[in-house]
């Protein structure tokens, strides 16, 4: 088993894992956008996510792909605010560390989402498209893709902007992907925790680069198709 370093609130946060371990910017997070077809990447970030943060993740993710249009409120505020906090993580670690800071931020991403849901609802969206987008172009271009930006740009105006016109579907969309991206990258880190198959794991990934967005694809569509079905059959107040 991996030893579990100590924790923080603002260190339990998938996005703060990456920054404390690469070095937090907008660069490295544009670069880090197509991270799910660059499997040695992926395994290098996923081998220091500690054992219940990888759990926490994969069963968040899985919530999101089962019933995340049926409780979109509740899931957009608290991504909200696991972006708040993960950036007040990033503004603390400047100015000196306050867990303060990073609790104050998430609380208010958490406030300013609930009476702007649309709006967060586009910026999540949005970044969805993007994540798509950068791996889209990364896989489509190969080793020549240099740097994403493109794809993650084409993929966050296109969902951003559809999200108002699509609103529901830009939220089952953005919720079946981004939860099955979490399912997939915390189960694969909690396998990395069992010793047995870590290295079978690791070697199956390395030499297979389109197994993890495959897996990612699969479950995204199997997500959109159970929640479009299920807000269809559901009764409309239960829906809204």
């Amino acid at each position: 088993m991996h030893a579990l370093p100590s924790l923080s609130i603002g260190s339990l946060l998938p996005t703060t894992l990456l920054a404390q371990s690469s070095g937090f910017s907008a660069s490295t997070m544009l670069r880090e956008a197509d991270l799910i077809s660059r499997p040695d990447a992926l395994l290098e970030q996923l081998s220091r996510m500690p054992a219940i943060v990888a759990v926490v993740v994969a069963v968040v993710g899985a919530i999101c792909v089962v019933r995340g249009y049926m409780w979109h409120r509740w899931i957009v505020i608290l991504l909200a605010a696991m972006l708040g906090l993960g950036l007040g993580h990033f503004v603390s670690e400047q100015v000196g560390r306050s867990g303060v800071i990073a609790i104050s931020m998430g609380l208010l991403f958490a406030a300013i989402a609930s009476p702007m849901l649309r709006w967060t609802v586009a910026v999540f969206a949005g970044l969805a498209g993007a994540f798509i987008g950068a791996n889209v172009w990364s896989i489509v271009q190969g080793a020549d893709a240099g740097s994403p930006w493109p794809g993650a740009a084409m993929g966050f105006i296109l969902l951003a902007l559809s999200s108002f016109l699509i609103f529901r579907v830009a939220i089952i969309l953005f919720t079946a992907l981004g939860g099955a991206a979490m399912l997939v990258i915390g189960a694969i880190a909690s396998l990395l925790h069992i010793d047995a198959i870590s290295a079978p794991v690791q070697e199956h990934l390395q030499q297979h680069q389109l197994i993890v967005p495959l897996l990612v694809g699969i479950a995204a569509v199997g997500g959109f198709i159970l929640q479009e079905s299920w807000t269809r059959s559901a009764p409309k107040e239960e829906a809204e």
